[in-house]
């Protein structure tokens, strides 16, 4: 098969090699490392190292591990805590300490349990058979049994494993207080409550003996929460129950912009998409990723996918209008979900550029009433309905006409305006032709690559909390199966995408053309929610006005407006016809009504079930 690019995935691996570590986690390693083996006098004791996902923890402690490995007297042994679930997690930590034991020392001890148990003799010489020839894994798996199997020695199980560790440290007749077994517990913030509860125990409990450090890899503000849901007291702050843990907490720093920026360029030069990512580029990333290495990895790999799945994204000229594309899709959500909707207007870039261009003369506008920057206002004030004072008019005034032109546009508009680097983003687009091309693109193939989810801006109610955010409709089974959903559009086919997920998740949807629609068919036999759009042909607030009409008329259910824009002025109008929701996406509109659903489930309430409605 041809390889189309020279573009290469990133890998999402710790790394233990320093030299090869693009986020230069190699001194702080050194650092904690030499810091363990100073203290191990000390122990038992347990450092954390603490920061939210993708930040590299794991990279971390892979390299302290490597380091600490290397040196006499030092066991280590690594225990990955997402494997573990209940009551195993106890177990599973336990065992990983016994592993790291010498099989001496196991041995020893599975043929002391089986005389305290008082075998048969048949039964003792199979023991001390399997003792003998056993690897270690083996002997800590016999030795768990035999734990298992006597009630009385299992509740002396810390005893048991102090006198274990105390011979293990001893082992050559004296006690040697410089050696130490270190456990590496990695992935604890990806678990359950109640698995994050039976490490902590195993560790304090059971673990705390001398010679013994663990070195957990953890975002302590999540593991915090598990541990409130988690512990026998639910009641328990978590952060108070971990520091009866965790004796000392290393917090990793975000990156600095020198680092964010070496690495980035490392991350292009090992994909492939060097000669893609600019200055520009670079520094966007570092922006917006929130200097996270593993969001940064998935957006140059998203921009990999696209190029694969997509010839035309390898036509010449066409790579760096892919990477501006992933950057909003990835970075800017709302301005990508208004650049692919087919009802945000010819030119959504130019537009945005366009206001900028006003925004920057606001204080300071040409004198000259034909110069060009007041042709360009003028349009964009006379497109939007809104007036615009002329030449010569006081500042004061100019500005007042801005504001009210800011009500018509994007909400997003303003708080993007002084992002410099977004501005170089869409200016290197280039002309209006070449906006048009990359809007063509992505209109005959949107980008497939997975945007980051979450709540959206789109949300009105007073009630956010209803809000039922991202991937409940794959995870209930059909949670809308039995309520009528009326869909008015004066363009019904731009709705297909809304119609299917609403049906697939089991709504009888009515596909209402606004042209033709009578308000007795809605309002004699209400929908359970009406989903609208906004504009109707030359009107700009047409489904404002209808919606107004069905609600002086009686329709008092529920209404979402699904646009391709949302301004303030419409988020205003929204709220004032009591609407529940305004959206650009379908899957917004989708996750509203579930909410709904399941937060008003009495057929009593705005949106019950009606099954006795009849649509055409």
């Amino acid at each position: 098969m041809e390889q189309p690019a020279p573009y290469v995935l990133l890998n999402d691996q710790p790394v233990e090699d320093p030299a090869e570590d693009l986020a230069d986690a190699g001194e702080v390693a050194e650092g904690l490392a030499a810091m363990i083996l100073s203290s191990r006098r000390s122990s038992p004791f347990a450092l954390a190292v603490d920061a939210g996902w993708g930040m590299g923890k794991s990279t971390l402690l892979l390299q302290i591990e490597a380091l600490l490995a290397a040196q006499p007297r030092v066991t280590t042994v690594r225990f990955n805590a997402w494997t573990a679930a209940g009551d195993d997690a106890l177990e599973g930590v336990i065992k990983s300490v016994l592993v790291g034991l010498d099989r001496s020392v196991m041995r020893r001890w599975t043929r002391k349990l089986g005389r305290q148990r008082r075998l048969g003799a048949v039964a003792g010489i199979a023991v001390g058979l399997a003792a003998r020839f056993a690897g270690v894994t083996r002997l800590v798996d016999e030795l768990w049994n035999q734990l298992a199997d006597s009630a009385k020695i299992r509740n002396d199980l810390r005893v048991l494993i102090h006198d274990m560790l105390d011979e293990w440290i001893g082992s050559d007749g004296q006690r040697d207080p410089d050696r130490a077994l270190v456990v590496f517990i990695d992935d604890l913030d990806r678990c359950s409550g109640e698995v994050v509860v039976k490490i902590c125990e195993a560790i304090k409990l059971y673990l705390d003996a001398p010679g013994l450090i663990f070195v957990l890899a953890c975002d302590q503000t999540a593991l915090a929460r598990g541990v409130s849901t988690g512990a026998r007291d639910i009641t328990a702050d978590g952060r108070a129950y971990l520091e009866k843990i965790v004796q000392v907490c290393y917090r990793m720093p975000p990156l600095n912009t020198s680092q964010l920026g070496a690495m980035i360029t490392g991350y292009a030069a090992q994909s492939g998409t060097s000669e893609l990512i600019d200055e520009t580029v670079t520094a966007i990333l570092a922006q917006r990723a929130g200097r996270n290495p593993r969001r940064i990895k998935r957006i140059i790999n998203s921009f990999i996918l696209e190029y694969q799945l997509d010839p035309a994204w390898r036509l010449p000229n066409a790579g760096p209008h892919l990477v501006t594309a992933v950057l909003l899709q990835q970075l800017y959500p709302a301005f990508y979900d208004l650049l692919v909707s087919e009802a945000s207007g010819d030119d959504p870039i130019g537009e945005f550029l366009d206001y900028i261009n006003i925004r920057d003369h606001v204080f300071n506008p040409p004198g000259d009433p034909d110069d060009e920057w007041w042709r360009m206002a003028r349009q964009v004030f006379l497109d939007h309905r809104v007036p615009l004072p002329q030449p010569p008019s006081d500042t004061s005034a100019l500005r007042e006409a801005v504001h009210s032109l800011e009500a018509e546009l994007p909400e997003f508009f303003p708080g993007l305006a002084a992002n410099a680097n977004f501005l170089a983003l869409l200016r290197s687009v280039g002309d209006a032709e070449e906006r048009r091309s990359l809007r063509t693109h992505l209109f005959r193939r949107p980008l497939t690559a997975q945007s980051p989810s979450g709540v959206p801006e789109s949300y009105v109610s007073a009630d956010p909390a209803s809000y039922v955010s991202a991937d409940l409709a794959s995870t209930a089974h059909r949670p809308l199966a039995g309520l009528h959903i009326a869909s008015i559009d004066d363009e019904p086919g731009n709705n297909d995408l809304l119609v299917q997920l609403l049906e697939g998740a089991g709504a009888q949807v009515s596909i209402l053309d606004a042209a033709t629609v009578t308000d007795p068919l809605i309002i004699n036999t209400p929908p359970d929610a009406l989903v609208s759009d906004i504009t109707r042909g030359a009107d700009p607030d047409g489904g404002f006005e209808h919606v107004q009409q069905l609600r002086a008329a009686g329709y008092q259910g529920p209404v979402i407006f699904y646009t391709g824009r949302i301004t303030p002025h419409r988020r205003q109008r929204a709220q004032d016809l009591g609407a529940i929701a305004i959206t650009t996406s379908a899957t917004d509109v989708l996750n509203v009504l579930i909410g709904l659903r399941l937060t008003d489930s009495d057929t009593s309430t705005a949106i019950g079930v009606s099954m006795d409605k009849s649509w055409s």
